[in-house]
C-alpha cells in the first residue's frame, strides 16, 4: 500500500450485493454465512435476476435482507441494480454459491485504508462437493494461486473476480459500473469482472485480500464445467478486444500471456492424461478467437459494448 492512508471504512459503511437467479438453496447458504459474520455490513441486498420462481427466491432471503427484483436476467445487470441502490460508500459483491468466512467483511475493508486503492479482490477457495458432483474435478472460480497484495492495470495474470469483490461507489459511477453485455445470462458470457477492472484501475490501484475468504462450492458435472469453460473463453475475447481497441500493445501483451499460460496448462493436461483439462483448454482457445472477432464487430461507447 502507499503512505496515503487514511482511517479504514467499517464494514458498517459496506453494501453487500448478491446477485441470485433460481437457486435459493445456495442463496440461503450464502445468506446464513454473511448474517453471521463477525462484524456485520451496513445493508445486505439480492437481486433476483428474473428468476423463474421468483416465490422460492424470496423465501430463502433472510429478515433484514433487502430484495430487488429485475425483470431481465443477466448477473452484470443485477449487480448494476445492487450497487445503484446501495447506500454504502464501499460496494461488495458475492455470488450465491460463494460462502464468506465469519472476518470476510473487515479483512475486505482493510486495504481501503490506502486512499488510492479503488477495488479489493478476497480469496475464492474451493469448497465441499455438492449434488453428488465427483471431488476429482477441476474447481472453478478459485483464487488460491493469487499472491495477496497490491496489483494494477499493467498486472497479466489473475487477480480475483467478482464472486468476492469490493469497489469504492464513486470507482463504480465513475466507470458505470459492469458491461450488461458481458456476464452470465447476457451476450457475452463471462469475461464482466476483469473488464470492470480494465476500466476501474484507471482510477487507482486495486488489492487483493487472499484472507478475505470466501468457499466456493463446486456444483457442476463435466458437461456443465465444459459449457462454463467456452463461455470463459468467448467474454475473455470480447474483454480482449475491447483492451486493443484503446491500447494495443497491452491487448498483445495480455494475449502473449494467455497463450504461454494456456500451452503450459495443456502440457501439464496432456502429461496427466486429463481429457476434461485438454478438452476445457482446447475449448477455451477457440471460444476465445471466437469472441475477439465478435467484439471486434460490436461498438464501444463510454467504455460498454453499445447493443445493435
Amino acid at each position: 500500500m502507499s503512505d496515503r492512508t487514511a482511517r479504514a471504512p467499517s464494514p458498517s459503511d459496506m453494501s453487500v450485493v448478491v446477485p441470485t437467479r433460481d437457486r435459493p438453496d445456495r442463496l440461503a447458504a450464502c445468506l446464513d454465512a454473511l448474517i453471521a459474520l463477525t462484524s456485520p455490513p451496513g445493508e445486505i441486498i439480492v437481486i433476483d435476476s428474473a428468476s423463474a420462481a421468483p416465490t422460492a427466491v424470496a423465501a430463502a432471503v433472510a429478515r433484514g435482507t433487502r430484495l430487488v427484483r429485475c425483470d431481465r436476467p443477466g448477473a452484470s445487470r443485477a449487480r448494476n441494480a445492487g450497487w445503484q441502490t446501495a447506500t454504502g460508500s464501499i460496494v461488495a459483491f458475492v455470488d450465491d454459491d460463494v460462502r464468506v468466512e465469519p472476518e470476510w467483511a473487515e479483512r475486505l475493508c482493510a486495504p481501503f485504508a490506502d486512499a488510492e486503492v479503488v477495488l479489493v479482490t478476497g480469496g475464492v477457495v474451493a469448497g465441499r462437493p455438492i449434488d453428488g458432483v465427483a471431488g476429482d474435478l477441476r474447481p472453478v472460480a478459485v483464487t488460491d494461486d493469487v499472491a495477496r497484495g497490491a496489483f494494477d492495470r499493467t498486472f497479466r495474470g489473475n487477480v480475483g473476480a467478482s464472486a468476492n469483490l469490493a469497489v469504492r461507489r464513486r470507482t463504480l459511477e465513475a466507470v458505470g459500473g459492469f458491461d450488461e453485455l458481458l456476464g452470465a445470462g447476457a451476450r457475452f458470457r463471462a469475461a464482466e469482472d476483469i473488464d470492470l477492472f480494465d476500466r476501474a484501475l484507471a482510477h487507482g490501484g486495486g488489492w487483493h485480500a487472499n484472507d478475505a475468504v470466501g468457499l466456493h462450492d463446486p456444483w457442476r458435472d463435466r458437461r456443465a464445467l465444459l459449457r462454463l469453460e467456452l463461455a470463459y473463453g468467448l467474454g475473455y475475447g470480447v474483454r480482449l478486444s475491447k483492451v486493443l481497441r484503446v491500447d494495443r500493445r497491452r491487448g498483445a501483451a495480455l494475449a502473449g500471456y494467455e497463450l504461454r499460460r494456456l500451452g503450459r496448462d495443456l502440457v501439464q493436461d496432456l502429461r496427466a492424461a486429463y481429457a476434461l483439462g485438454v478438452l476445457s483448454r482446447l475449448g477455451w482457445s477457440a471460444a476465445t478467437l471466437l469472441g475477439v472477432a465478435r467484439g471486434l464487430r460490436t461498438q464501444v461507447r463510454h467504455g460498454h459494448l453499445a447493443r445493435d
